[in-house]
């Protein structure tokens, strides 16, 4: 049974099973956490200039990780010459009722708000400076 006849069998008082009230559940969450993998490109802009920092064009790349539920990796990706040169890869967190996405690093945090096929956010250093704003679109693939 499907997420639409589980709501069905809830509006008319039809009696279902415990396991098609969880297996409804799970594929609600799934649909979700969708909004977040896959591919994402765009600009990260440097906020302090005069530093080790350089605008890049990035390349994010978030998958589920299976053996945590609500948890991501993001392999972090930015384009030099063309071609992707990884610098990382980040655990996450996200809210689908906020549509944040959190990531943890040792150098800092990177939040962001993820809205249809955008993502904005921040990354800011353990210290509290904000180092980079970041914009990405998902990609189509």
């Amino acid at each position: 049974m499907n997420w639409f006849s589980a709501r069905l069998a809830l509006v008319f008082g039809i009696a279902l099973p415990s396991s098609i009230w969880v297996r409804a559940a799970q594929i609600r969450q799934v649909s979700l956490d969708s909004a977040v993998l896959g591919d994402w490109r765009d600009q990260s802009v440097c906020v302090v200039r005069e530093s080790a920092c350089h605008d890049e064009d990035s390349l994010y790349h978030v998958a589920k990780l299976a053996e945590k539920p609500g948890c991501f990796s993001r392999k972090l990706d930015k384009i030099v010459d063309g071609k992707p040169v990884t610098m990382g890869t980040t655990e996450c967190s996200y809210s689908p009722a906020a549509r944040s996405l959190t990531c943890e690093f040792p150098r800092g945090i990177m939040r962001f708000t993820v809205i249809s096929d955008k993502m904005e956010g921040t990354m800011t250093l353990a210290n509290g400076t904000l180092w980079r704003k970041l914009t990405l679109r998902k990609s189509a693939e």
